[in-house]
Parts: C-alpha cells; sequence; structure tokens
C-alpha cells in the first residue's frame, strides 16, 4: 500500500476526478483543490508528499499566472514535497519556467496514465531518499542548479545524476546497495552510470 499523499491541483473537475482514481487504485492518498487559493489553503491545512499542479487554473486558465502563484508561494513557505506540473500551454517554455520556480518535474496535457504513475513514483523515490539523507545527516539536500537557456531535460538529468553520486558515494560504489537504495535493478545502476560517464573511483 502506497502512503504518499497527493494534492491534485486542476480546475478541469472530470480530469481531476479521473487523474485522482488512478492514484488512488495505486493507492495514494488523494486530496483535491480547483484553482490556486484552494491548493494554497490545502498546503496550509494539511501535509503532503506530491503536488500535482496545473499550469492553467482560474481566473487565468490560458496561461501560466495561476501555477506560477502556487509555485511563489511555496518559495516563501517551504515544504517537505516534491511538484509535478501539468501544462498544455507551451509545454516546454511552461514547464522550464515552472521548474525555474522550484518544480521537480512536468507533464504535458493531455496526461497519460502511464506517464503520470512513472512521474509520481520517480517523485516519491527522490523524495524518500532526500529524507533519508537529512535524517542521516551524512550529505545535504539534493540542490539543482540549472544554468539559463538549458532546457527541461538537462536539468532532470542533472538531479537524476546528482542523487546517483550521491547515493554511490554513500553506499562505496556497492551497485547491490545503491540498486536497492534507489529501488531499481542493478541493470538500470549500470545503464546510469554508462549514461552519465560515472566510473568507480579506483578504475
Amino acid at each position: 500500500m502506497n502512503e504518499k499523499r497527493i494534492l491534485l491541483a486542476d480546475d478541469d473537475g472530470a480530469l481531476r476526478e479521473m487523474l485522482a482514481m488512478t492514484l488512488e487504485m495505486e493507492g495514494y492518498h488523494v486530496a483535491q483543490a480547483d484553482d490556486a487559493e484552494a491548493t494554497i489553503t490545502a498546503l496550509e491545512a494539511g501535509v503532503f508528499d506530491i503536488l500535482l499542479l496545473d499550469m492553467g487554473m482560474p481566473p487565468h486558465e490560458h496561461d501560466i499566472q495561476e501555477g506560477l502563484r502556487v509555485l511563489e508561494w511555496l518559495q516563501q513557505h517551504p515544504r517537505d514535497l516534491k511538484c509535478i506540473v501539468l501544462t498544455g500551454q507551451d509545454p516546454e517554455r511552461s514547464a522550464y519556467r515552472a521548474i525555474k520556480a522550484g518544480a521537480f518535474d512536468y507533464l504535458s496535457k493531455p496526461v497519460e496514465e502511464s506517464a503520470l504513475l512513472q512521474a509520481v513514483e520517480r517523485a516519491g523515490l527522490f523524495l524518500d531518499n532526500e529524507r533519508r539523507l537529512r535524517q542521516e545527516e551524512q550529505t545535504q539536500k539534493v540542490t539543482l542548479t540549472l544554468p539559463l537557456g538549458q532546457g527541461v531535460k538537462p536539468a532532470r538529468n542533472l538531479a537524476e545524476e546528482q542523487l546517483l553520486r550521491q547515493v554511490l558515494e554513500e553506499t562505496g560504489f556497492n551497485i547491490h546497495e545503491t540498486a536497492r537504495a534507489l529501488n531499481m535493478n542493478r541493470e538500470n545502476v549500470y545503464y546510469l552510470l554508462k549514461k552519465y560517464g560515472i566510473r568507480r573511483p579506483d578504475s
């Protein structure tokens, strides 16, 4: 049973219900909000692990102003959660602005069920590892420094590489322990090592 708590913010009631049902069938606990004000109110009142945030909500459904307002609030009132933005307005540009404002990841509308579940699982994985690393006081929280103009995909890759390097260092480059900590099989760890050109320090 997945214990992650998700706040789903979207003004499209039918889509919101469909996404909520998909997540609840996977065991997630889902609360809903239909605009920026309701989202902020929910964040003030409750504790969530993941925020799924539609960038275009009333009264500005056709731009990303309301989504950015929520992200700006989160910067001023930090919460221990990961934010995945949902956007249908110029997805690449909107997502890049959202990630600069603190979002963890993005999904383009219409949202596919498999993409939704993968994004939520990935956000939960990063959140769990950051919490564990903080608890053990062995390293600081993963921080993402993204040079301007590089786009969204490099941001996700940089975060992925940073987390992999941190866990490898923590485990003494033990592939089995790294795979267990990241909740993936060893083949995927080897793939990421090759992808980012990471080699054992003594090799």
